[in-house]
């Protein structure tokens, strides 16, 4: 990093500035949901918390889904779908990979 320009240094993104990353956020259909919190276990950001025997997302500003869709596809009740993708703005670019499918199937 020192060998580049102050101007090089100012405009490099860094993932770190939250106003450039929007988390991604899935919705819990409570009247499917067993509250096993399987899908707390199995959320790798450790986005998913239980509150009143009802799971759901860490407020923003907490929230790092990586919308993984982990929680998803182990669900034995379908009660978690994905709704809305991880994106980035400003220097990043979002690739759309099409519909939202469940991981390693």
């Amino acid at each position: 990093m020192s060998k580049l320009t102050l101007k090089e240094r100012i405009f490099i993104p860094t993932y770190d500035n939250i106003e450039e990353l929007s988390p991604g956020e899935v919705e819990f259909d409570y009247d499917k949901c067993n509250a096993c919190a399987i899908c707390i276990e199995a959320c790798p950001a450790g986005t998913i918390i239980m509150e009143d025997k009802k799971p759901k997302m860490k407020p923003p500003g907490e929230n790092e889904c990586i919308f993984c869709g982990d929680c998803m596809a182990i669900c034995p009740k379908d009660a978690i779908s994905m709704k809305t993708p991880y994106r980035c703005t400003l220097f990043f670019k979002t690739i759309d990979h099409g519909k939202v499918k469940l991981p390693r199937l």
